[in-house]
C-alpha cells in the first residue's frame, strides 16, 4: 500500500497547529519532535475542574463546564502516559479522588455524565432522560471498566473503594457478555487490559476476540460512516490483533490515507440533531481530535513517508 506522502503528514500536522485546541497542538508537536510533555499538561490542565473532576468540552461533543466520569476517563488516557511529570501526577490523583465521589453505589460504577449535561449544548446521545441515564449508560463498561483500571494502578491513592472487589465485579461482567452490542464498552475493556496485561487470561482474550469480531466493520464502504472500524480494536501493531486480518488493517490504513490525501483534516462522521451553532465549534475540535489520531495510527504502522 502507499504511505502518506511527507507533503500531505506535513499539511496534516499544519492543520492541527493552526486550527487545533491547544491539547491537540500540544501533542502534535510531541509527535513530531519530542520534549512536549509539559505543554500537552499545561493544555489538559484548563479542562479540570476544582473537584478534580475533568469537562469544559474536554469531549467535544458534551459543552457543559462541569465534570463528568466520561471526560474525565478521556483526561485520564492522556494522563496515564505522562504520570512522571509532577504536575500530572498531581492531576492524577485529584482526579482519581472525583471519580472515588462519583461512584454509584446501587450501579456499582460510575453513569457517563450527570444531568446537568442537558442544561448546555451536547450530541443527543449524551442527554440524560428520566431514569437518570443516557444511552450510553445502557452498557456498564463504558467508562466503568476503564476506570476501574486506573483505580488499580493507582491503588495506593483510592481511599473508600474496594479495588479488588471492582475488578472482580468488572471481569465477571465481561466473562458473562454474551451479546457485544457497544463498540466503546470494548474499547473501555482494551484499556483496561493495555494497563492490566495480567488480567487478560487465555479465557478472557477469547472473550476479547469473540467481542472484537461481533463488532468490526470490515466493509470499506461504511467506513465514512460512525463504525467500528479495524484501527479503532487495532491501533498499534501487535502480534496477535484479535482476529482481524492484516489485509484488512492494511486495508484500513490505505482508506486513512486517501482520506489525508484529499483533505487536510479528517472529518467527523457524525452531526448533531440540536444546538448547530455550538456543533460547528465542536466539529472543528473533532477534527484537531480525528487527525491528529489518524497521523498516529499510520506513524504506528510505519505508513508516512519520511
Amino acid at each position: 500500500m502507499n504511505r502518506l506522502s511527507e507533503p500531505h503528514y506535513k499539511r496534516a500536522a499544519d492543520w492541527i497547529l493552526e486550527h487545533g485546541r491547544e491539547l491537540e497542538k500540544a501533542r502534535m508537536k510531541q509527535l513530531i519532535q519530542g520534549g512536549h510533555e509539559q505543554d500537552i499538561v499545561t493544555a489538559l490542565s484548563a479542562f479540570q475542574n476544582e473537584d478534580g473532576g475533568f469537562g469544559n468540552g474536554l469531549e467535544a461533543d458534551i459543552r457543559m463546564p462541569h465534570s463528568s466520569p466520561i471526560a474525565t476517563s478521556v483526561a485520564m488516557q492522556l494522563l496515564v502516559e505522562l504520570e512522571d511529570n509532577p504536575q500530572a501526577d498531581q492531576m492524577i490523583h485529584t482526579a482519581l479522588g472525583y471519580l472515588e465521589n462519583q461512584f454509584g453505589r446501587k450501579r456499582q460504577g460510575w453513569y457517563a455524565v450527570p444531568p446537568e449535561v442537558n442544561q448546555y449544548p451536547h450530541a443527543f446521545w449524551w442527554t440524560v432522560h428520566d431514569d437518570g441515564m443516557s444511552w450510553i449508560d445502557h452498557h456498564w463498561g463504558n467508562p466503568s471498566a476503564e476506570i476501574i483500571g486506573y483505580l488499580l494502578r493507582y491503588r495506593n491513592a483510592v481511599t473508600h473503594l474496594n479495588v479488588d472487589h471492582l475488578v472482580k465485579q468488572c471481569m465477571d461482567y465481561f466473562m458473562n457478555l454474551t451479546a457485544f452490542e457497544s463498540e466503546h464498552e470494548i474499547y473501555c475493556y482494551q484499556r483496561l487490559f493495555n494497563l492490566h496485561p495480567d488480567l487478560l487470561t487465555q479465557e478472557a482474550s477469547d472473550q476479547l476476540q469473540r467481542a472484537v469480531q461481533s463488532l468490526v466493520v470490515y466493509d470499506q464502504e461504511k467506513w465514512q460512516n460512525y463504525v467500528a472500524f479495524p484501527l479503532k480494536f487495532a491501533a498499534v501493531p501487535r502480534h496477535s490483533q484479535l482476529g482481524i486480518p492484516t489485509s484488512k488493517i492494511e486495508e484500513n490504513l490505505q482508506f486513512i490515507t486517501e482520506q489525508l490525501e484529499n483533505d487536510p483534516f479528517i472529518e467527523p462522521p457524525w452531526e448533531w440533531n440540536d444546538y448547530m451553532d455550538s456543533w460547528g465549534h465542536a466539529k472543528t475540535e473533532w477534527r484537531g481530535v480525528l487527525t491528529f489520531e489518524a497521523l498516529q495510527w499510520l506513524l504506528n504502522y510505519g505508513k508516512v513517508a519520511t
